[in-house]
Parts: C-alpha cells; sequence; structure tokens
C-alpha cells in the first residue's frame, strides 16, 4: 500500500500545478544553526499489535523517561477509543496521564482513528468531539487547554471542498492542525519488532531496530533536500512518531540522530512559526503525506523529486504478512 501510495502521487506530481508566485511571497529565510525539529507522537495510549496492561505502562514508562532525558517537549496525539476497555479505563487513563506528568501535551487525533477520505464529514467531525472528552479533561487539570488536532492516516479530505468545511470546524472549535514534514514509517518497523519480541526472536528484534535507526537517517536525509527544493531553505521541521514498543526501545538512538546533527528540540507553537507552514497546499485526495509533498505539489513540481525512500524489503515484508489477516 504504500509504494502504491508513492507511485500515485508521483503520477500527480506530473500533471502539475501552475505558479510559484505565491510562494516566493512566502518564501522564509534561511536559518542559521542549530535546526530545529518537534517531535509528535500518535496513537495513544498504543500503536500497533496489542499488549497487556502491565507491559503498555512499562512501555510508556519507558519512552518517557527517555523522552525527559532530552528536554523534548512532544505532543502526543490520542485515540480515546484505546481506554475504554472492560476493567481497564482507570488505569489506561492514568497511563494517558504519566504523558502531562512528564510536562508534555496532548492532542486528539480522533477517537477512532477513521479516514477523512471515506468517511462522511458529519461522522468524522462526531469522532473527533467524541475523541475529546477525557484528553480536554486531563488537560484542564493542569490548567491546559486542548489545542492541536492530527488527521487520521494524514489524510485531510477527499475535495479541497470538504477539506475547506472540515478546517472551518476545526478553527471554531479552537483547534490547529498539526502538520508533518519528517515521517520515516516507524508503525512498520513497530509491528515487526512486537511480533519478534512476542516469538523471542533475538536476531530479528536488533536487526529491525538497527533498520529502523538507519532508515530513519536516509528519511532525514531526504526530507532535509526536499525543503530546500520544496520550500527553497531549511524550515523547522515536524517529525511523526508513535507510542509504540519500539519507540519505547529506540527513541535515544532517534533523538542522538536530530542532536547529532545540530537540531535542537522545539515545541509545536515555535515549529509552525516558521512561515513555511503558511505556503500555498491545495492538494485533496486519498494520499496521506508530508506537508513539504503538498507544498510541492501545490507548486507545481514535476520531475524534481525522487520518489520516497522505503523501509528495507525484510520489513516490508513481514509487515505485511503480520497485517494480512486485518
Amino acid at each position: 500500500m504504500k509504494l502504491l501510495k508513492r507511485a500515485a502521487f508521483m503520477a500527480l506530481l506530473l500533471v502539475g500545478i501552475p505558479s510559484a508566485s505565491l510562494l516566493a511571497q512566502e518564501k522564509p529565510s534561511a536559518n542559521a544553526a542549530p535546526k530545529e525539529v518537534c517531535v509528535t507522537f500518535d496513537d495513544l495510549p498504543l500503536n500497533g499489535p496489542d499488549i497487556d496492561l502491565k507491559r503498555l505502562r512499562a512501555m510508556t514508562v519507558k519512552l518517557l523517561s527517555i523522552i525527559k532525558a532530552h528536554n523534548v517537549p512532544a505532543v502526543a496525539f490520542v485515540n480515546e477509543r484505546k481506554l475504554y476497555r472492560m476493567g481497564e479505563m482507570d488505569e489506561r487513563v492514568a497511563i494517558l496521564k504519566l504523558w502531562l506528568d512528564a510536562g508534555l501535551e496532548l492532542g486528539n487525533h480522533t477517537y477512532s482513528h477513521p479516514s477523512l477520505q471515506t468517511t462522511p464529514l458529519a461522522a468524522f467531525e462526531e469522532d473527533v468531539m467524541r475523541g475529546e472528552t477525557i484528553t480536554r479533561i486531563l488537560l484542564e487539570q493542569k490548567g491546559m487547554k486542548l489545542r492541536y488536532f492530527r488527521h487520521p492516516f494524514l489524510r485531510t479530505g477527499p475535495t479541497l471542498e470538504a477539506r475547506t468545511a472540515f478546517e472551518k470546524f476545526l478553527t471554531e472549535r479552537g483547534y490547529t492542525v498539526a502538520p508533518v514534514t519528517f515521517d520515516d514509517a516507524d508503525y512498520m518497523f513497530n509491528t515487526v519488532y512486537v511480533k519478534a519480541r512476542e516469538r523471542n526472536d533475538a536476531a530479528l528484534i536488533k536487526r529491525t531496530g538497527e533498520a529502523y535507526l538507519e532508515h530513519l537517517r536516509t528519511m532525514v536525509d531526504f526530507f532535509e533536500k526536499l525543503s530546500l527544493e520544496a520550500v527553497g531553505s531549511p524550515i523547522r521541521h515536524v517529525l511523526l512518531l508513535h507510542a509504540n514498543e519500539l519507540n519505547a526501545d529506540y527513541f535515544d538512538g532517534v533523538a542522538r540522530i536530530f542532536s547529532e546533527r545540530g537540531y535542537a528540540f522545539v515545541t509545536l507553537a515555535r515549529a509552525l512559526e516558521d512561515k513555511a507552514y503558511r505556503l500555498p497546499d491545495n492538494y485533496a485526495g486519498p494520499w496521506g503525506m508530508s506537508w513539504l509533498h503538498r507544498w510541492a505539489y501545490s507548486r507545481g513540481m514535476k520531475q524534481t523529486l525522487k520518489a520516497e525512500p522505503d523501509p528495507p524489503e525484510f520489513i516490508q515484508k513481514l509487515y505485511n504478512e503480520a497485517t494480512a489477516s486485518r
């Protein structure tokens, strides 16, 4: 599905949309070092294959300890449906609260993670409202407001009309959309990683973790280059990760990769001050993709972009096998 997504998107790029004049008007100036990135986590309290409550809490505590050690002001996006488990709801809410206790911020990722591409707008908006109930209460207990929304699958609407209508709904409810510029398919690696752990396959566990960090390096190279091509300068990036066991075990490596490349970790509010996030975005359709791709599409870029690198073949194969029954 990932390869198909990219092939279709590249076909759209070949069609092109005219005029870069608006881009030139909003072109951000180049920033001096350090570079900046905001780290975000999706699918709280857990992304990927299910694990028991004790393991979920241990995963969360470990991930949060590493986030704190690297002074990362992350925003984490919640699917509240995952809190409603018979006999486990209080503990799951307590696990969610750990993110706020660690000084981080929670956002809304809808209640049940539907796709705006295939869900009627009214039903999707209802899912958004249902997904803010507990999150809003927890934030208010900390003197905070619920202010960020992240689209499931990064799908922003099947048509520009639907997208505009939904964005109006979000604005009226006080939300700011959380865009993404760095994406590394960590959810695929995590599925393979968790299955390997369940089989006590030490070799595959190690291979998957190492491949994950190597793929992240590749993706950072790709998106840094793409930002120069699509925007014309470096930007303050937003990294999409997921709350899962892979990142609990390897986020230290992720954070070190960015630190070694000269990045400072910043808040989402700081990242969104970059003028790049006010560039034209004329894309609507089925493909969930980086905002860098959207800006390139809106600029009418044709053959200036290379296809986004895919995860290693062994990850794609094992991920597809693990999810074939869904």
